[in-house]
């Protein structure tokens, strides 16, 4: 049997930690309704209904036309859209729901695996690396996005998983270096991650023998891919040239603001548990890695982040590959934290212990939150309680300047739209109008109508549902303080 289902037979109190964070993780993939950044929706889901000849809103955004987005993600969406309606899943918040289930189980089953592969010699530091790739504030969460970040990441960290366990073999040598061509596929940037594991193949492993089988297996998954483009763009395209030339060498990347390198670094001091004390962490993450600078994770991370600090365009999604593979390098300098602490002065490790409280609370605190306030696209969450709401009725809803079937630059989110085919959208320009409507409905957010707030309840408007009535008690809050508001909290009103 497996040594690291073995362990976990062992070890009852190793079970009941995998077993609540696998639960923690299910709630988490049921609960985040929408998409954190628009390219996670537009040029996956609604590239997958271009494909599917349905109603689509990729025809609004530039990357369709530029050839730049490699469609492997799409082929699988579109594939999984394709069974749930043979299961007859047709509503559409239900296939997402669906799909983040399995995006998230992935992803808690393959880092909780690296964490046992890494550690399973050592109980103690074991179950301090698994209680932080499952509770850190921010990692399950995270784990159920389905972007090309998270793909990437699990086909990635999968893949040098697979070479650790079986790099004597052919076969599974072959399967990594396909599998590490599928992840460039997922999101091209992961080629900085696959020189620092070529790099630690070629000079500290030494095992030239598998360079081979890699070689051709990542080749076969980059024809399998221009196979892909090929019949998705109806041309011969080369994506990652694509990609670079329009990305990189024309500039356009750089369009979308940039920032300092100091913004990932920050990133990455905060994920790993919270702070005050995740800083405590990453300091020994630091010295860790340096000690453990043999392990092929170690130089992929670097040169992953390194990379991204070099390319102009940052945003803090770009670190997402690799967050919940920072538990892991915590781990290796937990051993050097523990012995300072021992070593310590007793006022010292007093604070030291006040502050890992603090942040144990604060960590706690803002998972309850996470799950509470639904920190995904607004727009997305009150759409799916709109159709609830009327469930096949044939409403009139008035919307402010947007609907919620739409961003706010008015690209439109076809995929939920199906979801109301018969409900009658009409967007508003003009705010006074609301002065005429009658026995109508009003859909708008906070932000759009906080002007006007005063002016619907004098006429009668009265709020039938919120996209979160926690966040739009926050922005009452917020306003009357004179600080800005938080963007796109909707709410339906109702007026006799």
């Amino acid at each position: 049997m497996n040594t690291s289902l073995q362990l976990i037979r062992r070890d009852s109190r190793l079970r009941w930690l995998l077993l609540f964070s696998l639960l923690l993780q299910i709630i988490f993939c049921i609960t985040q309704v929408g998409f954190l950044h628009p390219d996670q929706h537009f040029q996956l889901i609604e590239f997958s209904s271009w494909q599917l000849g349905e109603p689509s809103g990729a025809t609004g955004v530039w990357e369709l036309k530029s050839h730049i987005r490699p469609t492997l993600q799409v082929y699988l969406f579109s594939g999984f859209v394709t069974l749930c309606r043979f299961l007859q899943i047709n509503y559409p918040y239900s296939q997402l729901a669906v799909l983040r289930v399995l995006f998230g189980v992935s992803g808690f089953v393959l880092f909780n695996a690296l964490g046992i592969h890494y550690f399973k010699s050592d109980r103690k530091r074991l179950f301090l690396v698994l209680l932080l790739i499952n509770l850190s504030w921010s990692l399950p969460y995270v784990r159920t996005l389905f972007s090309s970040e998270i793909a990437s990441s699990i086909v990635f960290f999968g893949a040098i998983l697979l070479y650790e366990k079986r790099n004597d073999q052919f076969a599974y040598v072959f399967l990594t270096g396909l599998l590490f061509s599928l992840a460039f596929y997922f999101r091209f940037q992961i080629a900085f991650g696959i020189v620092g594991f070529g790099i630690w193949l070629l000079i500290i492993e030494k095992k030239y023998s598998n360079l081979l089988p890699l070689a051709i297996g990542f080749l076969v998954g980059a024809g399998i891919n221009v196979f892909l483009d090929y019949h998705f763009y109806h041309q011969l395209v080369f994506t990652p040239y694509d990609y670079y030339r329009v990305n990189i060498t024309e500039g356009k990347a750089a369009e979308f603001g940039t920032s300092s390198f100091v913004w990932y670094i920050l990133m990455l001091t905060l994920v790993v548990g919270a702070p005050p004390f995740s800083m405590f962490l990453f300091y020994y993450s630091l010295k860790g890695a340096l000690k453990e600078y043999r392990q092929p994770i170690v130089l992929a991370v670097v040169f992953f982040v390194l990379g991204h600090c070099l390319v102009a365009h940052k945003e803090e999604r770009f670190m997402f590959p690799v967050v919940n593979i920072m538990p892991i390098i915590a781990g290796w300098g937990l051993p050097s934290f523990i012995r300072y602490y021992e070593r310590a002065e007793k006022w010292i490790r007093l604070i030291i212990k006040g502050v890992m409280n603090f942040s144990i609370g604060l960590n706690v605190l803002v998972l309850v939150l996470f799950l509470v306030l639904n920190p995904y696209y607004q727009s997305v969450e009150f759409s799916r309680k709109l159709v609830n709401y009327f469930d096949g009725a044939s409403p009139t809803v008035y919307c402010i300047d947007h609907t919620p079937f739409e961003t706010e630059s008015h690209l439109q989110l076809m995929f939920y739209r199906r979801a109301a085919p018969d409900m009658k959208l009409v967007e508003m320009h003009n705010q006074d109008s609301i002065r005429y409507l009658n026995n109508a409905w009003l859909a708008t957010t906070y932000n759009d109508a906080k002007e006007k707030l005063p002016l619907l309840d004098s006429l009668g408007f009265k709020p039938q549902l919120y996209s979160s009535t926690p966040l739009w008690h926050v922005n009452q809050w917020l306003q009357s303080k004179n600080i800005g508001t938080i963007n796109n909290i909707w709410v339906l009103y109702k007026k006799e």
